[in-house]
């Protein structure tokens, strides 16, 4: 019953969220985000904290007049006071610019923290597009600093042990483009909302997808690196802010791509860790 009351009152806040940023009142939208939260938005590098958050939003709510702005929430995970909220959303704006209209369908995460006084915050967030976007430098503030990398990020978190040995794997599933190791990462009833794609779940389907996925083309992968930006365990799980910077080369040809998620590990009867939940986002890279 209290997971129903709860489920409800984020569903109402999510509403009242969503009305904020189609009415562009954006003081009183940024009073549903914690200080020192983390929002991973699709091609946006990663925004962290209260300042970034209001720079990303002023710009975007000056640049979109929003239509119609709808959010429909699928699933509520819940991790002791911490609650994930996930689902999809459709938007429709008008792009002051051009006088066109633009339309949006995606994925969106919410990761709630229950307040001291029973409230909520979002503390975590990203979203992504069922869809590739034409001008995708439409959706991005510049915030005047790269990504970083895992040495940067070193000396400010411990990430345990164990994190860091799955995101080695993974970087060898990436390199070796083993979609088969890849997808042993996951719960037989994982789901994935990847790039510019629609959710994939159970093993069914999360298997044969990124067994294509990693066969496509004929792509070296020349460097990688797959590492935590932020962490917290709760309980059973474990909540990864995950990030990853890929160099890559074609023939006569070569690139780099990076981008940045949310991941939900589940730990498992023998003790090992799974991924529940994963979404990911790119960088527009200039």
């Amino acid at each position: 019953m209290q997971r129903k009351i709860e489920e409800q009152t984020l569903q109402d806040l999510t509403q009242k969220l969503t009305h904020l940023e189609t009415t562009d009142s954006l003081d009183a939208f940024l009073k549903f985000y914690d200080d020192h939260a983390i929002v991973m938005p699709e091609y946006q590098l990663t925004l962290h904290g209260q300042d970034e958050i209001k720079s990303f939003y002023r710009e975007i709510f000056h640049r979109q007049n929003i239509i119609t702005f709808q959010r429909q929430s699928h699933e509520f995970i819940h991790m002791d006071s911490t609650i994930v909220e996930i689902g999809v959303f459709r938007k429709e704006f008008m792009d002051p610019k051009s006088d066109t209209i633009i339309s949006l369908q995606g994925k969106y995460w919410m990761a709630w923290q229950n307040q001291p006084d029973g409230s909520f915050k979002i503390k975590g967030e990203s979203f992504g597009f069922f869809h590739s976007i034409e001008h995708p430098e439409s959706l991005i503030v510049s915030m005047g600093k790269p990504q970083p990398d895992e040495a940067d990020l070193t000396l400010e978190r411990d990430t345990p042990f164990e994190l860091k040995a799955y995101n080695a794997l993974m970087e060898k599933g990436v390199r070796t483009r083993d979609g088969s190791l890849r997808s042993q990462f996951f719960t037989n009833d994982a789901s994935v909302y990847p790039f510019a794609d629609t959710t994939v779940t159970g093993m069914d389907q999360i298997k044969p997808y990124l067994i294509a996925y990693s066969s496509r083309g004929t792509v070296t992968i020349d460097s990688i690196m797959c590492y935590t930006y932020e962490f917290e365990q709760r309980g059973q799980y474990i909540l990864e802010y995950d990030m990853f910077k890929v160099k890559w080369s074609v023939p006569n040809y070569s690139g780099r791509t990076e981008g940045k998620g949310i991941r939900i590990w589940k730990r498992q009867e023998d003790k090992s860790l799974r991924l529940y939940r994963e979404i990911g986002t790119h960088n527009h890279l200039q």
